[in-house]
């Protein structure tokens, strides 16, 4: 099996978070200038500050930090070398989304929707790290299916805390809607994937740690069952404190994604996971 992979976790899951958030908030500023400014300027704080600490966390993963610039040499053969070039550049786009948080007026839909593809491009490269041959719990779609599912839920629910003075009603319900269609979305496909590790010893061995896991039921309560309660209780009844709630469920979600983080890289069986250069 894995190790704890500490920062590894932060820089993905803070990362995607960080993403997340420029996600949404693209997708929001369809509505152009009844997207609130105020909101921006805090997410794009929020979502920088996010990523600084998922990239200084990587680092402590590189056999040499000093050396990371390297890796940029193989950007033909090795998906961590696109990832390191993809975070780079998703960071120099975020500096134009901070410059444009200062202006009190123009349109923030380029600069938006940059920063959202390369990062989004830069998440599916970090999964296809992990898509590797010799680890078969692993080798198949299920690794880039969970990073995103991670960048859309979390970055949704923190947009939603984010602005939970700052959003239209229709704005917060579309994001409470979509957060409960991910973590469904979320559930299925781990039903989906745990029935697919069956297929070899390998996989077998992945399932059965994972089922044996008390972990693995701690993020089930606190990544799935009670967010989707909370989510259909939210929606359905427009009387209740909505804001305790929405940060009860960002704070449980936000658990349960890194616990799901931290047992994806402990259930690998038979890899240990080395820096590259």
């Amino acid at each position: 099996m894995g190790d704890w992979e500490w920062p590894l976790i932060l820089f993905t899951v803070l990362g995607q978070i960080a993403i997340g958030i420029i996600v949404m908030f693209w997708w929001l500023d369809r509505d152009g200038d009844q997207f609130d400014r105020q909101l921006f300027k805090q997410g794009i704080y929020v979502s920088g500050g996010l990523l600084v600490i998922a990239l200084l966390a990587s680092l402590f993963h590189l056999g040499h930090p000093a050396a990371a610039y390297r890796a940029l040499t193989h950007l033909g053969s090795s998906w961590l070398s696109r990832e390191i070039l993809l975070f780079l550049l998703t960071f120099l786009a975020w500096i134009y989304l901070f410059w444009k948080s200062k202006q009190q007026t123009g349109s923030r839909a380029l600069g938006l929707g940059i920063t959202s593809v390369l990062g989004l491009l830069g998440i599916a490269s970090s999964a296809m790290i992990y898509v590797l041959p010799r680890v078969p719990a692993w080798n198949n779609v299920a690794p880039v299916l969970f990073f995103l599912l991670t960048t859309g839920l979390l970055g949704a629910l923190c947009t939603l805390v984010l602005g939970r003075k700052l959003l239209r009603t229709t704005q917060k319900k579309f994001l409470l809607q979509l957060s409960l269609g991910l973590t469904i979305a979320s559930l299925l496909l781990y039903i989906i994937y745990g029935s697919m590790l069956s297929a070899s010893m390998e996989g077998t061995a992945t399932l059965n740690f994972l089922l044996s896991s008390p972990l693995f039921w701690v993020r089930a309560l606190l990544g799935w069952f009670a967010p989707l309660l909370l989510l259909i209780s939210i929606l359905r009844n427009s009387q209740v404190d909505k804001t305790n709630l929405i940060l009860t469920v960002t704070i449980l979600a936000g658990l349960g994604e890194v616990l799901g983080r931290a047992l994806f890289y402990l259930s690998a069986t038979g890899i240990q996971i080395t820096a590259l250069f």
